[in-house]
């Protein structure tokens, strides 16, 4: 991302000390969450380091640590290019899984005029919502002012206790916001790491696309 974005914020929490060797040799801010509370809280304590630094960006990419390997660098110009043009709040990626379950994808919520209007994570989703296919891999551009503004918004899940930053996505619907998406491959996202098994998911997938480029 360091060819797209001007300054880089990673929150780490369990296992911050191989983060920060990894990417040692990068120009990032570490920020630790000490209480690992969902994405959303996530979220607001990289804004929280955004303010101690005094930056005041415009735009806002927000990506999962388990997904970012894999997202090919024209995918998210395209999402900023299309987000600028359309005045979005909002703008996330999202692709097709024909198993969400098998992987525990958040579903995308549309309006009846096609609009994505919320998303709703496996734990909390009724029988009718797990089966839509159209997921949410976790990787947003948000309008800076719109993020800070609203993420005191973002209320607990009641099944997980965690602040979801999809849940923004309600919020900005809710509001009138614009919320738009792009679709992409699942070869760009590769399946979140939770298992051990989900890590050889990645690893082989990681050198496929190696070779293919």
């Amino acid at each position: 991302m360091k060819q797209i974005t001007d300054k880089q914020v990673v929150v780490v929490g369990a296992f911050h000390q191989s983060v920060r060797e990894v990417l040692k040799n990068f120009p990032v801010h570490f920020v630790y969450q000490k209480k690992r509370l969902g994405t959303g809280h996530a979220v607001s304590v990289g804004i929280k380091e955004i303010e101690k630094q005094a930056w005041s960006p415009t735009l806002v990419l927000v990506g999962y640590g388990d997904h970012t390997m894999f997202y090919k660098k024209h995918s998210v110009v395209q999402l900023i290019k299309n987000h600028l043009a359309q005045q979005a709040t909002i703008s996330l990626l999202t692709f097709i899984y024909e198993n969400p379950d098998e992987k525990k994808y958040g579903r995308i919520m549309r309006n009846e005029s096609g609009n994505v209007v919320d998303i709703v994570e496996q734990k909390d989703a009724s029988e009718e919502q797990r089966k839509i296919k159209e997921v949410n891999p976790g990787f947003y551009c948000f309008d800076y002012a719109f993020l800070r503004r609203s993420i005191k918004k973002l209320k607990k899940s009641e099944a997980s206790s965690e602040y979801y930053i999809t849940d923004m996505i309600k919020i900005a619907s809710t509001q009138g916001e614009k919320v738009i998406s792009l679709p992409i491959a699942y070869k760009e996202v590769g399946p979140g790491i939770n298992t051990i098994e989900d890590l050889k998911e990645n690893e082989k997938l990681f050198i496929l696309n190696q070779t293919i480029s």
